[in-house]
């Protein structure tokens, strides 16, 4: 089973017919998977942590994203813990887009001065 395959069966084991499924290729992350739902955040949150359950990064190598339509219906600390608890079931660590110099950057401000 493919991964689009794998999120559409996910999403219908939930009972979900609500949703936008779409992929692209990012130069930082390799294929994306992004999906729309029109859930409030906590359903929404908790199908993502079942996403990355289900197709780790470590396994599969793309990135799953989930953005619901809904109510904002978590506090920034369950938010926090679900993002971190999704990255860690996924398998994808933080990474810098851009890498950073810090003895440009401590140069660039003292010259501000």
């Amino acid at each position: 089973m493919g991964v689009v395959e794998l999120i559409e069966a996910e999403l219908a084991r939930r009972g979900i017919s609500c949703y936008k499924l779409e992929w692209y290729y990012d130069p930082d992350w390799g294929q994306v998977y992004a999906v729309e739902v029109c859930l409030n955040a906590r359903e929404a949150l908790e199908l993502w942590l079942g996403l990355a359950r289900l197709i780790p990064y470590t396994k599969y190598g793309v990135v799953v994203g989930v953005r619901w339509l809904g109510e904002d219906d978590v506090s920034e600390d369950e938010l926090a813990d679900y993002l971190a608890r999704i990255m860690v079931e996924s398998g994808l660590r933080a990474k810098a887009v851009k890498p950073l110099d810090v003895v440009r950057e401590l140069r660039e401000e003292r010259d501000k001065r």
